[in-house]
């Protein structure tokens, strides 16, 4: 019945044909970053950011002038981590057995790496020793000057990279721009899954990165194109799927693309051969159980007054004045200072999310399955 095992991809990057739409940000992605354009890609969580970086380097994945390098830095926590990322990515690009391989090759083992190999992957990892402050700072120089004198386009993407404000080193973001600056033939793509703090780096007129980057905002996917990609990836494997399911799916995951992405592949992998309605909502059922556990972690880490407003958020699933007196009193969330102190908190565990890139912004729980679980269970 298959033709291959399931052609819904919710976590990482596969190849083009499971990437759904986004025609017209990869086009315009992969102009900025081939002039040299430095760019800030803004999103919310979870809707696609790291799949488009992939989705716009594989077709340079073999080029012999244009080398696109990817490091994502959220487990790292100060400066050396983030260089010793750097160089990793950097080894890990380009073969020793070419030309420019072999410099790299050579300007690393001057660091003394300590090489490790994943046990799971097989991929190296390199520690530098870097005993000082200033040899820290010195390396990333040199490394991306090294790349960049070399005469070929080089693009860096850092992802997660808002975590360079919780490093001890707070002048970490003006190291990077300052090198930055100095180079001709490299260019950086910025991506994040806190925009608050993404907002932060690169919007504040008091930071070394305000101005220096072309902002691009990833929005949802439109239901045409995601409704035309699930039907297209059923008929691909020899099954049906009906209208009213790819309806149902699309609204009850508002089109965002891990939720979308996770229930279509469990409804795939249900083996049905003509989906109808009700197996879309059997899908859906088994998703809510299957994360139950971690929907009741949540609850346990929230105060009452928190939970409660996590619930209400959710219930109304859209709010643009979560301070008014008729959304306090429908859901019984006491005053406003309450309502502004759980707002707050849940912004800093990330459970909801502030879109102030709309003409009218609002409050929206982040998890649509949290959502769709609250909406079915809290009444």
């Amino acid at each position: 019945m298959n033709k291959e095992y399931n052609p819904f991809v919710s976590i990482g990057y596969k190849d083009p044909k499971h990437f759904c739409d986004r025609e017209d940000e990869t086009e315009q992605l992969d102009a900025l970053m081939k002039t040299g354009v430095h760019v800030t890609l803004f999103a919310i969580r979870r809707l696609g950011k790291t799949g488009l970086i992939h989705h716009v380097f594989y077709p340079y994945r073999k080029s012999k002038n244009v080398h696109c390098i990817y490091l994502d830095i959220l487990a790292t926590n100060t400066l050396t981590d983030l260089v010793n990322q750097m160089a990793t990515a950097i080894y890990n690009q380009f073969p020793s057995n070419n030309t420019l391989g072999k410099k790299i090759m050579s300007l690393i083992q001057s660091f003394r790496p300590v090489i490790n190999f994943d046990e799971l992957s097989g991929s190296p990892s390199l520690t530098l020793t870097l005993d000082t402050q200033a040899q820290k700072e010195q390396t990333i120089g040199n490394l991306l000057s090294f790349l960049d004198r070399q005469g070929e386009r080089v693009i860096f993407a850092i992802d997660e990279f808002q975590q360079i404000l919780e490093y001890p080193e707070k002048n970490t973001e003006a190291i990077l721009r300052t090198n930055m600056q100095q180079l001709q033939n490299t260019s950086f793509i910025f991506s994040g899954s806190n925009q608050r703090m993404m907002y932060e780096i690169f919007n504040s007129a008091k930071r070394p990165f305000f101005a220096s980057c072309t902002n691009m905002q990833l929005d949802f996917i439109s239901k045409e194109a995601y409704s035309e990609f699930i039907f297209r990836k059923f008929k691909e494997n020899k099954r049906s799927i009906t209208l009213e399911s790819v309806d149902f799916i699309c609204e009850w995951t508002k089109r965002h693309t891990f939720f979308t992405q996770h229930l279509s592949a469990v409804l795939f992998a249900q083996q049905v051969e003509h989906v109808a309605l009700e197996d879309a909502r059997a899908a859906a059922l088994r998703v809510l159980k299957m994360n139950e556990p971690n929907f009741y972690q949540y609850k346990n880490l929230l105060t009452s007054a928190q939970w409660n407003l996590l619930c209400a958020l959710a219930k109304a699933e859209k709010v643009f004045h979560p301070h008014a007196k008729m959304f306090i009193t429908q859901y019984r969330l006491g005053t406003p200072a309450l309502v502004k102190r759980g707002l707050d908190a849940l912004l800093n565990k990330e459970l909801i999310f502030f879109n102030s890139s709309v003409e009218r912004p609002y409050y929206e729980v982040y998890d649509k399955f949290l959502m769709r679980w609250i909406q079915n269970t809290q009444k």
